[in-house]
């Protein structure tokens, strides 16, 4: 398996579905990443949900009490304020599933679902939903329209500030889905390309791929501890953007 091979096995999606009939039914490894990592959502959450009576289910009862704390009180009060309250439940699934999304990458022969522009793009899409929806529930249909005008504008520059904070708006979620893209394919491009130094020396002189196996495996261990910590940070960052860009629309003036 060559380079590119390599790279494309880990990073690119493949296709698994199936001709029924002439329709056919695309089931792709990453689909199958994420259904995956939502029924361990589920499970995860009906397991924190339910009343504990052994010692393990009720420290499970009380991490899950915390993280909810935590995304309550660190994210969405602070970004949206007390009309965020109704959204706590997809802040703390955003969270996991993103998060679940950039670790699982890091397991071999796993799918970095992540890297995909497609996967982020959907999540990014979501957010944005919710943006939409939150700025119509707080001012309502024609209240909303009017928040992309702010107050005390000239009415002669109405048609210019009027398209400029749509597009701004259509930017921030795009923003949201190539930065999480960025980030993953690029972490795991770098630890990708670290590994193969060793290949791609020894082909050229077995001595000096072997000597230089130590430093690039050191290397590697330091990336991959680094990629854990930008699989949270990357996380965080789109959940806390997302609280403060419904929060933009709900308190606009």
């Amino acid at each position: 398996m060559d380079v590119a091979e390599t790279i494309a096995h880990h990073i690119l999606d493949h296709d698994l579905g199936f001709m029924l009939g002439t329709l056919h039914l695309p089931i792709t490894a990453h689909t199958l990443t994420m259904f995956g990592i939502s029924v361990l959502l589920l499970v995860l959450g009906w397991l924190m949900a339910r009343p504990g009576k052994s010692t393990p289910a009720r420290a499970l009862n009380v991490v899950g009490e915390e993280y909810v704390a935590f995304m309550r009180d660190g994210i969405v009060l602070p970004g949206m304020g007390p009309e965020g309250r109704p959204f706590l439940s997809y802040f703390c699934t955003l969270f996991l599933f993103i998060l679940l999304a950039n670790l699982i990458g890091l397991i071999p022969e796993m799918k970095t679902i992540t890297s995909n522009i497609a996967v982020t793009g959907g999540l990014a899409l979501c957010s944005g939903g919710l943006i939409v929806f939150c700025g119509i529930k707080t001012h309502g249909a024609v209240g909303f329209i009017k928040t992309f005008v702010p107050g005390g504008t000239p009415w002669w520059l109405v048609p210019l500030m009027f398209p400029l904070e749509v597009i701004s708006l259509i930017i921030r979620v795009c923003v949201l889905a190539i930065r999480l893209f960025a980030n993953m394919l690029s972490g795991h491009m770098v630890l990708l390309s670290l590994l193969l130094i060793v290949f791609i020396i020894g082909k050229m002189n077995l001595l000096a791929g072997t000597g230089s196996a130590v430093p690039a495996m050191g290397l590697e261990i330091f990336m991959t501890f680094l990629e854990l910590l930008v699989a949270f940070l990357q996380a965080y960052v789109f959940t806390l953007l997302t609280s403060i860009y419904a929060g933009m629309v709900i308190h606009s003036h």
